[in-house]
């Protein structure tokens, strides 16, 4: 997942980063910088859904409650990106218990978690961001049955 990510991020970064620099850069004086800060895109987003509301940002970025009623829908499985690998054999062990001949496994996890990497971004993010963002996502929250720390500033993931 991350290799695919890493290999679409070339195409989307210029045409973000250069619609982030114009409204989040103004009076940076790294303007001439071609890659945007972590922070900086925080800001951008926040600042999309502060002034112009939530329709205006990328699907890639917007809550997924936007995209449809969840609460509508019975779904039989609900997987979590912090729980991938477990999900994912379960699914699996659930998709071939009639066929054992199958025996399709996922790559173990990297040993640098999701979890310390969340933490080790956000440690430069302010408060008022992490909220800010909490606000924006705050149904897929309740929805994924997230925990909110953005203010504990050592365990924020």
């Amino acid at each position: 997942m991350r290799n695919e990510l890493k290999r679409r991020k070339k195409k989307l970064t210029q045409s973000v980063d250069d619609s982030i620099i114009q409204q989040i850069r103004r009076m940076n004086v790294e303007y001439g910088k071609s890659q945007i800060t972590f922070l900086e895109f925080l800001n951008f987003v926040v600042y999309t859904f502060r002034n112009k509301g939530i329709e205006s940002l990328d699907d890639h970025w917007k809550p997924i409650s936007y995209f449809c009623d969840l609460c509508a829908i019975k779904y039989d499985i609900i997987a979590k990106f912090e729980t991938l690998k477990e999900d994912s054999d379960a699914i699996l062990n659930y998709v071939q218990r009639n066929n054992p001949n199958h025996n399709v496994t996922f790559p173990d996890d990297d040993p640098y978690t999701t979890f310390d990497r969340c933490n080790e971004a956000f440690k430069i993010v302010p408060l008022h961001v992490r909220r800010s963002l909490y606000e924006l996502f705050k149904e897929d929250y309740l929805l994924f049955d997230y925990e909110y720390r953005g203010d504990d500033e050592y365990n924020i993931c």
